[in-house]
């Protein structure tokens, strides 16, 4: 009897004194393929972390929570990790919804947030001048000036000049589209159609008959993945015809590539498994080993490294003291697969990390994501028209 109890009062010692870290992540609902990336890509960290001595001496102990993609469920979900699990740091995040959301109890509860995901300036305004607020993924206007370059270059190689914009309604879709139409018109490109939709709702229909009125060379369309499979299909079944399709989800439905429709279609990514830096290479190699395969979403690789340079920062500062961290944090720079991160202030927040410079354009062909743009990275040349 003694030595039970004795056990289990050394097994609460050592939870009292592991770090702990939240995730909130979107493991159902629209965005549900990039959060389930999120946790492989965490669940690999969480291993190395501790196989390499933890965190402070303890093993890090990870605590996930399913936002369901709903600003509605993330805000609960978050001030549960906060204020019953009572965790040291948030990691995670994904959608600019959800994370919009969740932004007023994250100041209230003074929480150190190293945040993956949300790409919306939405998000970036409600976080503005927050200390502890380190975001890891480019801001939309970031992501659109890679699109942007990759379009002047169709225009310029492939007389593509008439876009099509579809959007989602909410603040990852709709958030700053009248700057994007004006960018685009100050281009030189003529925006023949701007039109919101609901994600999720799979009806296309309306937006594709007024886009067969026009003569559309980019139909580019801002979503999740939920709604990239009824959108082709819904374009082949009324015989739309553009020059290209343009994506720009943070993920894939899974198994999308294998779609004859997927043929063509073009999107952005901030990694590929075939990165030939040596962190990329580490990561795949041990990927492969704890899953037994290795996936295409950069959100695995992004939220791997995302726990992973957490950690490096605890552990260097000795403390889970916020301030401590967050000034570790400000001035490493860390070698990550999707290459060199630190953290430099953006338009409005002090600690952002990865800005326009890692995306790269591919297109769906035979199966497989190819490279396309920038041309210094490009396996193939850009199929123009698309099937």
């Amino acid at each position: 009897m003694k030595k039970t109890a004795m056990l289990i009062l050394l097994a609460l010692m050592s939870s009292a004194s592991a770090v702990k870290v939240g995730a909130l992540i979107p493991l159902s609902g629209a965005s549900s393929v990039s959060g389930q990336a999120e946790k492989n890509g965490l669940l690999l960290a969480v291993d190395e972390i501790n196989k390499n001595g933890g965190v402070l001496g303890e093993p890090l102990e990870l605590i996930i929570e399913d936002d369901q993609s709903n600003p509605a469920k993330a805000v609960p979900a978050f001030t549960k990790l906060v204020t019953v699990d009572k965790v040291d740091f948030m990691v995670g995040g994904l959608g600019s919804s959800t994370t919009l959301a969740i932004t007023g109890a994250a100041k209230q509860y003074n929480t150190f947030m190293a945040w993956a995901g949300a790409a919306s300036p939405l998000v970036e305004d409600a976080m503005k001048d927050y200390p502890y607020f380190f975001h890891y993924h480019p801001w939309a206007y970031y992501n659109f000036e890679a699109i942007l370059s990759f379009f002047k270059n169709l225009k310029g190689n492939k007389k593509a000049k008439n876009i099509a914009i579809a959007y989602e309604d909410g603040p990852f879709g709709s958030s700053g589209i009248q700057d994007t139409v004006a960018a685009f018109k100050k281009a030189g490109f003529n925006v023949v159609l701007t039109e919101a939709f609901k994600a999720g709702s799979g009806n296309f229909a309306p937006i594709i008959n007024k886009a067969k009125t026009q003569k559309v060379d980019i139909f580019y369309w801002i979503g999740y993945d939920v709604d990239a499979l009824p959108l082709v299909q819904q374009m082949k079944e009324s015989n739309l015809d553009v020059g290209l399709v343009y994506g720009a989800p943070p993920s894939w439905p899974i198994g999308f590539e294998k779609n004859k429709l997927s043929q063509g279609v073009a999107s952005l990514t901030m990694w590929t498994p075939e990165l030939p830096s040596t962190a990329s290479k580490n990561f795949v190699k041990a990927y492969k080993a704890k899953y037994g395969n290795i996936t295409d979403e950069y959100f695995a690789p992004l939220a791997y490294l995302n726990l992973k340079t957490l950690a490096e920062a605890i552990n260097k500062a000795g403390s889970t003291n916020k301030d401590k961290v967050a000034d570790v944090m400000a001035k490493t720079t860390f070698d990550t697969p999707l290459g060199k991160l630190a953290f430099t202030p953006s338009q409005k927040i002090k600690y952002q990390g990865f800005k326009g410079s890692n995306w790269v354009t591919f297109q769906f062909r035979d199966e497989k994501r190819l490279p396309v743009f920038p041309l210094k990275v490009a396996k193939k040349t850009v199929l123009y028209p698309m099937p």
